[in-house]
């Protein structure tokens, strides 16, 4: 294991709570560094259970924390060992931890079930929090996804990107740099509301004005895209729009996507920092993984 006095910067993060699938965000994240030519830095988070039993407890998780990073340390560099890797043990609460870590990263990557004794750093309440205060993007390893799909030149691959307005540059940008990273193509989808069925047919007024608004909407989604488009040109892409909910939309997309890529847009409420309904679904939803980026 590497030892630093201090944190890279412009890094990736993985979250290790010793789970099979934390491993799999492992050689995600590992994957993602080697991509990018960025260290890697492997965080596990350990804290006492709430019924406080003791301090002779305290010992026992500690080491299986370190062992966990050591092993996850392992297997990260004999992946990519051109990739400079560091592993870190601290104790407190789970989110904190990520979070504390995220602060100069580049990128944090977790998995989507963890069941190990460690601090959870999988998806659930934690990653939830994570997602909703990272400053750097945040990408969800889906459990059955193969790293090894990601980087192959195959030009039927597809990165999925959510565009709902002009604030979802970030994301769309993202999703660019992620196509060009891993030789993939990009559709940009955006959802319409969905219109119900009339009982016997819409007149041809309505008709024409849906078409109407398709149009325009399908003008507005090109320029949106058109920076990153321009940018990329290299990169085969379309437009899609579709009318049915959002997140439905996002996750039927995701079969056949090798990424998911979605604005984070965060909401403040009663309980502090949320994203939003359609960043849940998918989070939870997709087959695909899911990359997050902050807009605001």
């Amino acid at each position: 294991m590497s030892v630093t006095p201090h944190a890279p910067v412009g890094h990736v993060v993985v979250g290790v709570d010793g789970s099979p699938a934390a491993l799999s965000a492992v050689t995600q994240a590992a994957l993602e560094a080697a991509n990018r030519g960025l260290p890697l830095e492997i965080v596990g988070a350990w804290t006492l259970p709430e019924d406080g039993q003791l301090d002779s407890y305290v010992g026992q998780l500690r080491r299986e924390a370190e062992e966990a990073i050591q092993a996850a340390v392992a297997h990260a560099q004999a992946l990519h060992p051109q990739v400079w890797t560091i592993g870190r043990v601290r104790r407190g609460a789970a989110h904190e931890v990520l979070l504390a870590s995220a602060e100069n990263a580049s990128l944090v990557v977790v998995g989507s079930r963890g069941h190990g004794r460690m601090a959870g750093l999988l998806l659930g309440s934690v990653s939830l929090s994570v997602a909703a205060y990272t400053p750097c993007p945040l990408l969800v390893v889906r459990g059955e996804h193969d790293p090894s799909r990601i980087v192959d030149d195959d030009a039927e691959g597809l990165v999925v990107v959510g565009v709902e307005g002009a604030d979802c540059q970030p994301a769309v940008e993202a999703a660019y740099e992620e196509a060009q990273l891993r030789h993939l193509r990009v559709c940009a989808l955006n959802a319409l509301p969905p219109v119900a069925p009339a009982p016997i047919g819409l007149p041809a007024p309505a008709l024409e004005s849906l078409a109407t608004a398709s149009a325009l909407q399908r003008a507005a989604l090109d320029a949106w895209t058109a920076v990153p488009r321009a940018k990329h040109p290299e990169i085969e892409s379309q437009v899609r729009l579709v009318r049915e909910g959002a997140g439905r939309a996002l996750v039927e997309a995701s079969r056949e996507a090798d990424l998911v890529v979605l604005a984070a847009h965060r909401r403040t409420a009663r309980f502090g920092t949320r994203l939003g309904r359609v960043s849940h679904m998918v989070l939870h939803h997709a087959h695909a993984p899911v990359l997050l980026v902050p807009v605001g």
